[in-house]
């Protein structure tokens, strides 16, 4: 078997090898500060959650995320009194304008909301 290369074929191998040659080098010598972070436009604002607080005590925290519907809120609620539990319910903008009537009862019975 043989195999023929024309002069236009090689050209273009050479260029893919020289492509990804530069490439893997560029990307080796970027020039990063150890330690630090690069701020982009997805992360400058955004508040991150807590998920581990260091502490002697013996506390859980307990949230619920409130975005499609409300079909289970009643009875969810009526679960946290009977257990004396308070927890945060995390709502975004459209289930509030969808049941607000749901975001005063939540409100009423003494639970935290947020809104992410």
């Amino acid at each position: 078997m043989f195999l023929v290369f024309s002069k236009e074929k090689i050209y273009t191998y050479l260029v893919s090898i020289l492509t990804v040659v530069l490439l893997f080098y560029v990307a080796s010598n970027i020039n990063l500060v150890p330690g630090k972070t690069i701020e982009t436009s997805a992360n400058s604002e955004k508040l991150l959650p807590i998920y581990k607080v260091k502490t002697e005590e013996n506390k859980v925290a307990l949230t619920m995320n409130c975005a499609w519907n409300a079909d289970d809120i009643d009875k969810i609620l009526e679960v946290l009194e009977q257990n004396n539990v308070k927890i945060t319910f995390f709502m975004v903008g459209d289930w509030i304008e969808k049941f607000p009537e749901y975001v005063e009862k939540i409100n009423n019975a003494g639970h935290e909301i947020r809104k992410p």
